[in-house]
């Protein structure tokens, strides 16, 4: 049945199922968008516009008008798995995890990334988003993560969700968690190497993005990633930070500015 006018732009939310796959379902397409929020939404000023392979420039119009009516700070993206915040977000997850499975321990990995700057380290993130969710979607890319999976198969959804985690209601590591981490040959790292590791890991994705032209601006990515994460924003961005490091010319031979 019809619901809507016909010149009614509709968007989905997801943050996961493909805008293009979605977009077979409505009768024009090609007013048919996404247009993702990050929690909790009130605090977070970043929305991730998508465009899918039929959406129209006016609907992308339409949205970003939206976007500033509500007064978030959108960035225009095409369809990707994980758009661009997750997208750079996933792999920082996965090393994250081989890390911990390295021998260094959740104490080690979150702090070194609260002294980068981050407003939270990425196991305690894990642990406040669910650790079902990251597990899920790894999942879905074909990636079994041990840890991950040994953690919500014992049912630990983390603190919030199931009430247990990797973390206690005092906020310290849960020591029954510690036998559900998988083991691999040990490598100790200093608290640089984990930094420059999990930075490097978005800055790779950043550069396939900009490749494969899901993004047309190196400063979507960077923008994207301050307000949707929290990346320092006195570091520019993980683009930036790959500048002003020399990682981007060490990785690729070139600055991305």
């Amino acid at each position: 049945c019809k619901v809507v006018k016909d010149d009614c732009v509709i968007a989905s939310n997801t943050s996961s199922i493909p805008i293009t796959a979605m977009a077979k379902y409505v009768t024009h397409p090609e007013r048919f968008g996404g247009v993702h929020f990050f929690s909790p939404v009130w605090l977070m000023q970043l929305v991730e516009v998508i465009k899918g392979e039929q959406t129209g420039q006016d609907a992308i119009d339409n949205l970003l008008n939206f976007s500033a009516l509500i007064r978030k700070r959108p960035i225009v993206c095409r369809d990707n798995a994980g758009f661009v915040v997750n997208a750079l977000l996933f792999p920082m997850l996965i090393e994250t995890f081989r890390y911990l499975e390295e021998g260094n321990v959740i104490e080690k990995i979150d702090k070194a990334m609260l002294d980068f700057g981050m407003p939270v380290g990425p196991i305690r993130l894990t642990d406040e988003v669910g650790i079902d969710i990251p597990y899920k979607i790894f999942k879905g890319m074909g990636i079994r993560q041990e840890t991950l999976a040994n953690v919500v198969e014992s049912g630990r959804l983390g603190l919030k969700k199931s009430g247990k985690g990797f973390f206690v209601k005092d906020g310290g590591v849960d020591p029954e968690v510690l036998p559900l981490i998988s083991k691999r040959e040990p490598r100790e790292l200093t608290p640089e190497q984990i930094q420059d590791g999990l930075i490097e890991a978005m800055v790779k994705t950043g550069r396939d993005l900009l490749d494969r032209k899901v993004v047309d601006d190196v400063r979507m990515i960077d923008v994207g990633m301050i307000w949707g994460i929290g990346f320092p924003a006195d570091k520019g961005g993980p683009m930036k930070w790959a500048d002003l490091t020399g990682v981007s010319k060490k990785l690729f031979g070139k600055n991305f500015y």
